[in-house]
C-alpha cells in the first residue's frame, strides 16, 4: 500500500516537473520570440529610413542632372568657338559657368543606423549590400566632387592672381578684357574643358551609377515591407 502511494507521489512530481519545464520553454519560446520580433521591427524601422534617404537622395540628383542640362549647351558652344561677345553681355551663365558648381549633400541617418545594428542574426543578405553601397558609392562620388571643388578653387585662385577684371567678375559687373580673355585666350577654353570634362565624363557617371543602384535597393526595401506586413 506505502509502495503504491510512494509510486503515485512520485508519478505526481515528475508530472509537476514536466509542467513545470513546459512552462519554462513555453515562456523562453515566447520571450525569444518577442525579441526576434523587436529586432525584425528594428530593422524594417531602419530600411525606411533608408528609403526615405535614398529616396531624396535621388531627388537631388535629380536637380544637379537637371542643372547639368541646362547648361550643356553653353559648354558646348564655347567648345566649339560659336560664342559672341554680346552672349557674355545678355547672357551672364557664359561667365559664371566655371566658376561654380552644384553640391550635393547624401542622406545617411539610415545607413548610420544600420551599421551600428547587428544584423548577423538575420538570414538577410541585403544589410551587407546596402553597406557596401553607401561604402563603395560615397567613396567615389567624393573623389569625383573633390576633383570639381579642386578644379573650381584654382580657377578662382588663377583669376584672382592675375586679372584685373576679376574684381568686375565677382561683383557680377560685365567686363570686355573678361569677354577678349574668354574669346581669345587658349587658358580659358582649356578651362571650359577641364570643367565639361569632370562634370560631364567622370561626376555625373557616378550620379547615375549611384541612383541606379539606390533604384536596386529600394525594390528590394519595398519588398521587405510587403513580406511584413
Amino acid at each position: 500500500m506505502k509502495k503504491k502511494k510512494f509510486g503515485n507521489y512520485i508519478a505526481y512530481a515528475m508530472g509537476e516537473i514536466i509542467l513545470v519545464v513546459i512552462g519554462i520553454l513555453i515562456a523562453v519560446s515566447l520571450n525569444n520570440w518577442n525579441e526576434s520580433h523587436k529586432e525584425k521591427t528594428k530593422l524594417l524601422n531602419i530600411y525606411n529610413i533608408i528609403h526615405d534617404d535614398l529616396e531624396n537622395d535621388i531627388k537631388e540628383i535629380d536637380k544637379i542632372q537637371g542643372f547639368y542640362d541646362n547648361v550643356q549647351p553653353l559648354f558646348n558652344n564655347i567648345l566649339k568657338d560659336s560664342v559672341k561677345a554680346l552672349d557674355y553681355v545678355y547672357n551672364p551663365q557664359y561667365t559664371y559657368i566655371m566658376i561654380g558648381f552644384p553640391e550635393i549633400t547624401f542622406n545617411k541617418r539610415g545607413y548610420s543606423q544600420l551599421t551600428a545594428f547587428n544584423t548577423d542574426k538575420f538570414q538577410d543578405s541585403l544589410p551587407t549590400q546596402i553597406i557596401e553601397f553607401y561604402i563603395e558609392r560615397l567613396r567615389e562620388i567624393k573623389i569625383d566632387d573633390d576633383m570639381r571643388a579642386e578644379d573650381i578653387k584654382e580657377n578662382y585662385s588663377h583669376f584672382k592672381k592675375n586679372y584685373e577684371w576679376w574684381s568686375d567678375i565677382i561683383s557680377m559687373k560685365p567686363n570686355k578684357d573678361f569677354i577678349e580673355y574668354a574669346l581669345k585666350d587658349p587658358d580659358y577654353k582649356n578651362r571650359i574643358a577641364t570643367t565639361y570634362f569632370l562634370a560631364y565624363k567622370i561626376f555625373l557617371p557616378e550620379l547615375k551609377t549611384f541612383k541606379k543602384q539606390a533604384n536596386g535597393i529600394l525594390e528590394e526595401i519595398q519588398k521587405r515591407t510587403s513580406e511584413a506586413e
